[in-house]
């Protein structure tokens, strides 16, 4: 199988380039750079990986067309994370920076690419969505990140129907497991409890998130490209784990016995938030199912910060999801 595809060189997407290089596929990686992965970076160096490099200034016919031309799969993970905090201006740059690379990489690829598929979000279901949250669920995107998600299915929904092409949306949960670098709660308790810290909880505790280790997230995608899916599938546990007993359990297995602190919300805040994924969709769809336990997925992220000192200590902020 022939497949191109953004991200590779990011947390998810180096997860599941391994995949694919273990499975045999011939991938062409697509960016304006390689990404932060060293497993990403040394593949392509060594000519096991095509990286074509792609800024303002590439050609869609001389570079992107002749790539796409032959592919069966278009593997769209790529994400550039705003630098902005103003609301107005960090949904700008997820428009510029994410919806209209993507739109362009549609435009080039014409009509000869089989099966696309997206990495979207359960965020763009919105903080308020009764759990479980179902495909059939009316969107209610809150930040500019869910924003553009949703925005990248649409514009997949608009292309794949003109050109005939398969069109499968992946609205990930929460996703965490060795790699994982971003501010994020399973991050920020595990340096904190390494350093001997408490985790920092903004609000009461009290949000539940569905949390599912990125080998599950790669097992669902490989399912849904092979099995050549078609529609909008969430890719999640279908429990919820709140934050509070989420800093509780980093703490445990780390070893540390610290107790979190609490970060009062600068938002009001009347009911705690609760995003749990509905999963039958995707199981009788492609017989996705979460193999991987919390426990053992944050024992593994654990170990993984304790051997790679580049990430182990980095600025503690508090954390919510």
């Amino acid at each position: 199988m022939r497949v191109v595809m953004t991200g590779g060189g990011g947390f998810i997407g180096s997860h599941l380039l391994a995949r694919m290089m273990g499975a045999g596929m011939d991938v062409t990686l697509i960016g304006s750079t390689i990404g932060r992965s060293r497993y990403t970076a040394s593949l392509v160096s060594g000519g096991l990986v095509r990286f074509l490099r792609c800024d303002d200034s590439f050609s869609e016919e001389d570079i992107l067309r002749p790539a796409l031309a032959d592919a069966d799969a278009l593997v769209l993970l790529g994400y550039v994370r705003p630098s902005s905090l103003s609301p107005a201006r960090r949904l700008g740059e997820e428009l510029v920076q994410n919806l209209a690379p993507l739109v362009r990489l549609l435009r080039a690829a014409e009509g000869k690419t089989r099966q696309v598929i997206f990495a979207s979000s359960v965020s763009v279901y919105g903080s308020r969505a009764t759990a479980p949250v179902r495909e059939t669920d009316a969107p209610r995107p809150e930040t500019p990140y869910a924003i553009a998600k949703l925005a990248g299915e649409e514009s997949i929904d608009i292309v794949c129907a003109a050109n005939g092409w398969t069109p499968c949306v992946l609205r990930y949960a929460t996703v965490y497991g060795a790699g994982e670098t971003v501010p994020r709660a399973i991050p920020n308790f595990i340096r904190a409890a390494l350093d001997g810290q408490p985790p920092v909880i903004a609000g009461d505790g009290r949000d539940e998130h569905d949390y599912i280790h990125v080998s599950d997230v790669v097992d669902g995608t490989m399912l849904a490209m092979r099995r050549r899916a078609s529609g909008v599938f969430n890719i999640g546990t279908g429990s919820g784990t709140s934050t509070l007993d989420l800093a509780r359990v980093v703490a445990r297995l780390a070893g540390a016995n610290i107790e979190p602190l609490f970060f009062q919300r600068t938002e009001s805040v009347s009911e705690p938030v609760r995003v749990v994924c509905a999963t039958d969709l995707a199981r009788t769809s492609f017989s996705f199912s979460a193999s991987r336990s919390l426990a053992d997925g944050i024992t593994e992220e654990i170990g993984w910060f304790r051997s790679d000192s580049q990430f182990g200590l980095k600025a503690l902020l508090p954390a919510s999801a």
